[in-house]
């Protein structure tokens, strides 16, 4: 097979991770589908500069996910797309190059506000059985974790807060969706910059958010989540 595009040597850190990250290239830039041939595990091995144990590791780890599977004596075949893997490799190839492209942080932050700010919007007309109480046991948790100044817990818990409002909608393409928007959110902040916005004006806003919710005020409610989620846009865009 001649060589393929997305095909590029590989450094020699975290390989194994690197390896499943370019077999997935290949398969988004060749645009291959359900049914498609890989190429062979020597083709794999000689187009990415590695061994073929690093390439066997790599297409175990993509049969476990379901992308790929293995017919004996034939080969390795693409499997039926799912939204789950399609996103979590769209989201993996971010992540590989956020250091030289900050503007995927920032079209991913601005992605996340209009995502929330509809969703608080629909979830506060009409919020659902249960989910107030929750929200607010949250908030709750949350004004604890920063008295205690546990900022890496705030900050897990921060997150909760917002997917429960996404997971408040019942749309299951939109919580498949954001699940990876959040994975990737905290994966570029670990390998980059660590983006926070104000301690107590984070705080202020979720109480905010919890008083238009109770008050059925989906306006309000959108407004708080723009200005909330807006804070954290501009810390990116004044990164240096």
């Amino acid at each position: 097979m001649n060589n393929m595009r997305g095909v590029t040597p590989l450094k020699k850190r975290k390989l194994a991770d690197e390896v499943t990250h370019a077999i997935e290239n290949i398969i988004i830039d060749n645009n291959l589908g359900p049914g498609d041939k890989m190429p062979s595990q020597a083709e794999l091995s000689r187009q990415l500069q590695v061994g073929t144990r690093s390439i066997r590791e790599a297409i175990r780890t993509l049969i476990s996910r379901g992308m790929v599977e293995s017919r004996q004596g034939k080969g390795v075949f693409v499997k039926e797309n799912k939204m789950d893997y399609f996103m979590e490799t769209l989201m993996g190839s971010f992540v590989f190059h956020f250091p030289e492209q900050k503007d995927l942080l920032i079209d991913l932050t601005k992605t996340r506000r209009i995502i929330e700010s509809q969703s608080i919007y629909d979830v506060a007309v009409d919020p659902p059985k249960g989910f107030i109480p929750r929200f607010s046991s949250i908030i709750e948790e949350l004004d604890e974790k920063a008295e205690q100044m546990n900022i890496d817990d705030y900050n897990l818990l921060d997150m909760e807060l917002h997917r429960s409002i996404i997971d408040a909608s019942n749309n299951k393409i939109l919580i498949s969706l954001y699940k990876h928007l959040t994975d990737l959110m905290v994966r570029c902040f670990s390998k980059t910059i660590q983006i926070r916005s104000g301690l107590e004006t984070s705080i202020n806003d979720h109480h905010k958010m919890l008083e238009a919710i109770t008050a059925r005020d989906g306006q309000k409610a959108k407004e708080i989540m723009e200005k909330h989620i807006g804070m954290t846009l501009d810390k990116i865009l004044n990164y240096q």
